[in-house]
């Protein structure tokens, strides 16, 4: 069982990353692509989508498949995953 579980965990961060990436190129390539009139609707959605802090169904249901795994929940897969780890790699400390 724990092994099917790590599995749909590290699935479940693969997809969520791609979906995460694929968001973000949209952002970038929807006004190339369309008229203004209907990017820019399209550009606000995706902008309030990536930068409100509401709660995510997918980080939800990682912190769920991490707790019965015994694992430390996560605030955000964002910040999980890519802060933190270019954080880290650039040696930022944090000060407070």
């Amino acid at each position: 069982m724990n092994i099917i579980l790590r599995v749909l965990l590290w699935t479940l961060v693969a997809m969520h990353m791609i979906l995460v990436v694929a968001t973000v190129a949209s952002f970038f390539i929807v006004p190339f692509y369309t008229p203004w009139y209907v990017a820019l609707p399209i550009m606000i959605y995706i902008g309030n989508l990536m930068f409100t802090h509401g709660e995510c169904p997918l980080t939800n249901l990682e912190n769920h498949i991490r707790r019965a795994l015994g694992m430390k929940r996560i605030g955000g897969f964002v910040g999980h995953y890519l802060f933190r780890p270019a954080k880290n790699l650039l040696g930022i400390k944090r000060t407070s």
